[in-house]
């Protein structure tokens, strides 16, 4: 066989190795964002156990083709408005025990759900990069209905939320301030170390075939820096990461760990970082919670685990339904009140600057 047809043959199969690495990314993530269903049993808590002390408006807004839904709490509050952007594969009622905390504040928080999630429209999540897209048009909605009232406007998110608001900071540089938590600092970061971490070196091939995917979906938009966005839109932002985050890692992925370094070039005040430390809460949201609330959530977690292995997983049995309504949700899930209070302090100095 000539040397010629043998590079022929070669680059073939090459061409047709990344063809099939591509197809085989893309079909990976249009699965990894499908919509997910709601869990059958969970120890998160819902409005009606939050509908007497703190009532809501309803909202919704458009963004292209789809309605997304959400809600305003404390709509009578006056100290501010937040926008906040709950995580990947959640809804914004997850988070009612620090939303609800903020609103005991003082503050009116507009929570929605992204496309694909919660009461929204949807079967997708669309992609990592989406979130700065939707947190982007909830700001203009806001302004442009009046829920700010000409009260300062406020960015708040978590995860993927936590991307999406400060990322967001590159359109909306005009905001008063920003708290990010365990957000990842670009797309591509997180992807590579899920891939990575799914299937090692195979993973870590696959880098140049999610970065084309994501391109080809999102454009200019595919892999902004929420780090550089900060930076560059220069509005006072409080970046919270867990130290040992295996979600979005502390040192390669996150938006902590992005700015870490740059930090000291920076104007004094303007950004701060917080690191969460305490074993136990030192995750991806396990410092959500007060140490007491934590350590019985765990408690819970545990019991409730336990009773569906001796089930055949049936969130019907009886045994699983009687121990659900034992919980108590709320305990399970009480806002650390030194997290809200950082939060609350930092905004508070932000916007009356």
């Amino acid at each position: 066989m000539s040397r010629k047809r043998i590079i022929g043959i070669v680059v073939i199969l090459i061409v047709a190795c990344c063809l099939g690495a591509f197809a085989l990314d893309r079909a990976a993530l249009q699965q990894t964002y499908e919509r997910h269903p709601v869990p059958a049993v969970s120890l998160l808590p819902t409005y009606d156990l939050y509908q007497k002390d703190y009532p809501r408006t309803d909202v919704e807004f458009q963004l292209g083709e789809y309605t997304l839904r959400g809600h305003v709490y404390g709509p009578d509050n006056k100290r501010g408005l937040i926008v906040f952007r709950h995580g990947m594969f959640s809804q914004h009622q997850d988070y009612l025990p620090m939303i609800t905390a903020m609103v005991d504040k003082g503050w009116r928080v507009f929570a929605y759900d992204a496309i694909g999630c919660g009461a929204s429209d949807g079967d997708s999540a669309l992609g990592m990069s989406q979130s700065p897209r939707d947190v982007a048009a909830a700001i203009d909605f806001a302004r442009q209905n009046g829920l700010a009232n000409g009260m300062p406007l406020v960015l708040w998110g978590h995860s993927w939320g936590g991307y999406g608001v400060a990322a967001a900071l590159r359109t909306h540089p005009d905001v008063d301030a920003c708290v990010t938590m365990s957000g990842f600092d670009t797309p591509l970061k997180v992807l590579s170390y899920s891939a990575t971490s799914a299937y090692g070196i195979l993973g870590r091939i696959q880098e140049p075939f999610l970065w084309l995917n994501t391109v080809i979906d999102f454009g200019d938009e595919a892999n902004v820096s929420a780090s550089d966005a900060v930076v560059d839109s220069g509005v006072p932002t409080l970046v919270i990461q867990g130290r040992k985050d295996t979600t979005v890692p502390y040192d390669d992925v996150s938006i902590l760990g992005a700015l870490r370094d740059r930090i000291q070039d920076l104007p004094t005040g303007k950004i701060s970082l917080i690191t969460m430390e305490d074993e136990g809460r030192d995750g991806h949201n396990n410092y959500f919670y007060s140490p007491a609330s934590q350590a019985y959530l765990n408690e819970c977690s545990t019991a409730l685990q336990k009773m569906l292995d001796e089930n055949d997983d049936d969130a019907t049995a009886p045994e699983v339904l009687e121990y659900l309504n034992s919980v108590d949700l709320m305990k399970a899930n009480t806002a650390d009140p030194e997290l809200i209070g950082r939060i609350d302090a930092f905004l508070a100095e932000s916007v009356a600057r």
